[in-house]
Protein backbone atom coordinates (compact mmCIF):
# COMPACT_ATOMS: atom_id res chain seq x y z
CA UNK A 1 0.00 0.00 0.00
CA UNK A 2 1.62 3.61 -0.60
CA UNK A 3 2.14 6.05 1.80
CA UNK A 4 2.51 8.82 -0.52
CA UNK A 5 -1.22 10.31 0.62
CA UNK A 6 0.11 10.50 3.78
CA UNK A 7 3.40 11.97 3.64
CA UNK A 8 1.41 14.58 1.50
CA UNK A 9 -0.93 15.23 4.14
CA UNK A 10 -1.10 18.79 5.91
CA UNK A 11 -0.94 18.31 9.50
CA UNK A 12 -3.43 20.36 12.00
CA UNK A 13 -2.57 18.02 15.25
CA UNK A 14 -2.45 21.48 17.03
CA UNK A 15 -5.70 22.34 16.52
CA UNK A 16 -6.41 20.08 19.34
CA UNK A 17 -7.56 22.29 22.60
CA UNK A 18 -9.74 24.00 19.99
CA UNK A 19 -11.37 20.93 19.15
CA UNK A 20 -12.07 19.97 22.58
CA UNK A 21 -13.20 23.52 23.26
CA UNK A 22 -15.62 23.20 20.03
CA UNK A 23 -16.96 19.94 21.27
CA UNK A 24 -17.78 21.72 24.36
CA UNK A 25 -19.58 24.47 22.84
CA UNK A 26 -21.13 22.54 19.96
CA UNK A 27 -22.02 19.14 20.55
CA UNK A 28 -24.47 17.88 22.91
CA UNK A 29 -26.21 14.74 21.38
CA UNK A 30 -23.45 13.99 19.16
CA UNK A 31 -20.87 14.21 21.44
CA UNK A 32 -20.23 10.62 22.52
CA UNK A 33 -19.77 9.62 18.61
CA UNK A 34 -17.34 12.22 18.12
CA UNK A 35 -15.44 11.28 21.25
CA UNK A 36 -15.60 7.99 19.92
CA UNK A 37 -14.53 8.84 16.28
CA UNK A 38 -11.70 10.94 17.74
CA UNK A 39 -10.28 7.81 19.25
CA UNK A 40 -10.63 5.24 16.53
CA UNK A 41 -9.31 7.83 14.40
CA UNK A 42 -6.17 8.27 16.34
CA UNK A 43 -5.95 4.62 16.84
CA UNK A 44 -6.43 4.14 13.28
CA UNK A 45 -3.32 6.63 12.76
CA UNK A 46 -1.36 4.92 14.24
CA UNK A 47 -1.90 1.92 12.15
CA UNK A 48 -0.91 3.54 9.46
CA UNK A 49 1.64 5.99 9.98
CA UNK A 50 -0.49 8.97 10.39
CA UNK A 51 -0.02 11.78 12.57
CA UNK A 52 -2.32 10.96 15.35
CA UNK A 53 -3.19 13.91 16.90
CA UNK A 54 -4.52 15.43 12.98
CA UNK A 55 -6.59 12.37 12.57
CA UNK A 56 -8.22 12.49 15.80
CA UNK A 57 -9.06 16.51 15.62
CA UNK A 58 -10.65 15.24 12.21
CA UNK A 59 -12.51 12.44 13.74
CA UNK A 60 -13.54 15.04 16.22
CA UNK A 61 -15.08 17.31 14.26
CA UNK A 62 -16.38 15.35 11.14
CA UNK A 63 -20.19 15.81 12.37
CA UNK A 64 -19.70 19.35 14.46
CA UNK A 65 -22.91 21.03 12.81
CA UNK A 66 -25.01 17.66 13.37
CA UNK A 67 -26.83 18.67 16.51
CA UNK A 68 -27.01 22.63 14.90
CA UNK A 69 -28.57 21.45 11.83
CA UNK A 70 -31.22 18.78 13.67
CA UNK A 71 -29.75 16.24 11.32
CA UNK A 72 -30.75 17.83 7.93
CA UNK A 73 -28.16 15.53 5.91
CA UNK A 74 -28.70 18.25 3.10
CA UNK A 75 -26.64 20.93 4.73
CA UNK A 76 -24.28 18.76 6.63
CA UNK A 77 -20.85 19.82 6.45
CA UNK A 78 -21.66 22.66 4.55
CA UNK A 79 -22.46 26.66 5.34
CA UNK A 80 -23.00 25.84 9.31
CA UNK A 81 -19.72 23.80 9.38
CA UNK A 82 -17.44 26.32 7.62
CA UNK A 83 -18.54 28.99 10.23
CA UNK A 84 -17.87 27.29 13.43
CA UNK A 85 -14.70 25.90 12.09
CA UNK A 86 -13.96 29.30 10.99
CA UNK A 87 -14.35 30.79 14.66
CA UNK A 88 -10.85 28.55 15.59
CA UNK A 89 -9.31 29.73 12.32
CA UNK A 90 -8.98 25.72 10.94
CA UNK A 91 -7.17 25.45 7.73
CA UNK A 92 -8.64 24.51 4.57
CA UNK A 93 -7.21 20.97 4.40
CA UNK A 94 -9.31 20.10 7.77
CA UNK A 95 -12.57 21.28 6.32
CA UNK A 96 -11.59 19.71 3.11
CA UNK A 97 -10.77 15.83 5.06
CA UNK A 98 -14.33 16.19 6.72
CA UNK A 99 -16.32 16.60 3.64
CA UNK A 100 -14.84 13.64 2.31
CA UNK A 101 -16.37 11.74 4.57
CA UNK A 102 -19.74 12.74 3.13
CA UNK A 103 -18.69 11.40 -0.22
CA UNK A 104 -22.21 10.90 -1.62
CA UNK A 105 -22.15 15.20 -1.57
CA UNK A 106 -18.74 16.02 -1.85
CA UNK A 107 -16.93 13.07 -2.83
CA UNK A 108 -16.08 15.28 -6.66
CA UNK A 109 -14.67 18.35 -4.75
CA UNK A 110 -12.86 15.90 -1.88
CA UNK A 111 -12.20 12.44 -3.07
CA UNK A 112 -10.88 9.59 -0.43
CA UNK A 113 -7.65 10.38 -1.80
CA UNK A 114 -5.27 9.82 1.98
CA UNK A 115 -5.56 7.57 4.41
CA UNK A 116 -7.24 9.59 6.94
CA UNK A 117 -9.96 10.49 4.40
CA UNK A 118 -10.47 6.82 3.92
CA UNK A 119 -10.15 6.29 7.11
CA UNK A 120 -12.48 8.25 8.37
CA UNK A 121 -15.76 7.49 5.38
CA UNK A 122 -15.25 3.94 6.78
CA UNK A 123 -15.00 4.24 10.94
CA UNK A 124 -17.92 7.13 10.89
CA UNK A 125 -20.67 4.18 10.69
CA UNK A 126 -18.89 1.83 12.43
CA UNK A 127 -18.18 3.72 16.30
CA UNK A 128 -22.26 4.80 15.75
CA UNK A 129 -22.61 1.14 15.14
CA UNK A 130 -20.41 -0.17 17.88
CA UNK A 131 -22.18 2.40 20.55
CA UNK A 132 -25.63 1.32 19.50
CA UNK A 133 -23.86 -2.35 20.27
CA UNK A 134 -23.37 -1.05 23.77
CA UNK A 135 -26.86 0.38 24.30
CA UNK A 136 -28.37 -2.96 24.06
CA UNK A 137 -26.63 -4.59 26.28
CA UNK A 138 -27.55 -4.98 30.13
CA UNK A 139 -24.94 -3.23 31.15
CA UNK A 140 -25.16 -0.52 28.65
CA UNK A 141 -20.96 -0.69 28.76
CA UNK A 142 -18.51 -1.10 25.73
CA UNK A 143 -16.58 -3.23 28.29
CA UNK A 144 -18.58 -6.48 27.40
CA UNK A 145 -18.79 -5.69 23.75
CA UNK A 146 -16.39 -8.08 21.24
CA UNK A 147 -15.72 -8.08 17.47
CA UNK A 148 -18.00 -11.04 16.77
CA UNK A 149 -20.51 -9.44 19.01
CA UNK A 150 -20.22 -6.23 16.39
CA UNK A 151 -20.00 -8.68 13.70
CA UNK A 152 -23.39 -10.31 14.17
CA UNK A 153 -25.20 -7.50 14.56
CA UNK A 154 -24.01 -5.72 11.52
CA UNK A 155 -25.76 -9.01 10.11
CA UNK A 156 -29.10 -7.71 11.21
CA UNK A 157 -30.48 -5.28 9.11
CA UNK A 158 -33.51 -3.99 11.06
CA UNK A 159 -30.50 -3.47 14.38
CA UNK A 160 -29.45 0.14 13.80
CA UNK A 161 -30.73 0.30 10.37
CA UNK A 162 -29.63 4.12 9.69
CA UNK A 163 -25.88 2.66 9.76
CA UNK A 164 -24.45 2.12 6.32
CA UNK A 165 -22.93 -1.27 6.48
CA UNK A 166 -21.54 -1.25 2.79
CA UNK A 167 -19.33 1.58 3.66
CA UNK A 168 -17.70 -0.01 6.55
CA UNK A 169 -17.07 -2.92 4.87
CA UNK A 170 -15.27 -0.93 2.34
CA UNK A 171 -12.48 -1.06 4.78
CA UNK A 172 -11.27 -4.17 2.68
CA UNK A 173 -10.76 -1.94 -0.78
CA UNK A 174 -9.92 1.38 0.86
CA UNK A 175 -7.42 0.11 3.90
CA UNK A 176 -6.31 -3.00 2.77
CA UNK A 177 -7.27 -4.63 6.36
CA UNK A 178 -10.36 -7.04 7.16
CA UNK A 179 -13.31 -5.88 8.27
CA UNK A 180 -12.23 -8.05 11.77
CA UNK A 181 -9.05 -5.98 12.14
CA UNK A 182 -10.50 -2.66 11.35
CA UNK A 183 -13.39 -3.71 14.52
CA UNK A 184 -10.52 -4.19 16.63
CA UNK A 185 -8.99 -1.18 16.56
CA UNK A 186 -12.46 0.80 16.43
CA UNK A 187 -13.72 -1.32 18.98
CA UNK A 188 -10.65 -0.92 21.43
CA UNK A 189 -9.79 2.54 20.58
CA UNK A 190 -13.37 3.54 22.14
CA UNK A 191 -12.88 1.54 24.87
CA UNK A 192 -10.04 3.34 26.63
CA UNK A 193 -12.80 6.39 26.15
CA UNK A 194 -15.17 4.64 27.62
CA UNK A 195 -15.37 7.22 30.80
CA UNK A 196 -15.38 9.99 28.66
CA UNK A 197 -18.06 8.71 26.42
CA UNK A 198 -20.55 7.28 29.47
CA UNK A 199 -20.35 3.42 27.94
Amino acid sequence: MSTTPLLQHAEYGYMLPEAHNLLTQHADKIREHLIATGAAMEALAKRFGGDPQTWKVAGMLHDLDWDKLEKDMEEHCGETLEELLKTVKAPQELLADIRAHYAEKYGAAHPLESMLRKCLYCVDELTGLIIAVALVRPSKKLAGVEVKSVKKKMKEKSFAAQVNREQILRCEELLGIPPDEFISITLEAMKSVAGEIGL
